[in-house]
Parts: structure tokens; sequence; C-alpha cells
């Protein structure tokens, strides 16, 4: 997958907010879901676009072909 959210943004959510103990309300996943963007520095965002130009750059070398283990 390409996009930012798919590589990064998605999984960085799930593991910050599904830790035991688990929200047992939506109002506590909200609050965990609203902290874990909060926590997203400038740093880590740096590092997805440089992820993301790699991709770029694989996707361009082999002309679109399907690649497995990025």
């Amino acid at each position: 997958d390409l996009t930012p959210c798919d590589f990064f943004l998605w999984g960085f959510v799930k593991d910050s907010v599904y830790v035991p103990p688990l929200p047992m309300s939506l109002k506590e996943l909200r609050d965990r879901i609203t902290h874990a963007l909060q926590t997203i520095t400038a740093d880590m965002l740096h590092r997805v676009w440089d992820e993301f130009d790699y991709r770029v750059d694989v996707c361009r070398v082999t002309q679109g072909a399907h690649i497995e283990g990025l």
C-alpha cells in the first residue's frame, strides 16, 4: 500500500488505542484515539514522508509492477 495512512497511521493508532485495559466506552475509545493522534511528532511525519518517497521510487523503478513485502 502506498498511502501513509495505510502503512503508518492506522497501525500506529491501533497499537496505541487497543492496549490493556481495553476501552470500555465510546468516550474512552474516542479519547484514546485523540490522544494517539496528538502524540504524532514532526519527526515521525518526516520519517513517514521518507518512507513514502522510497515506496514511490520503488514503483517507478519497477514500472508499477506488484511488489511484496515493502
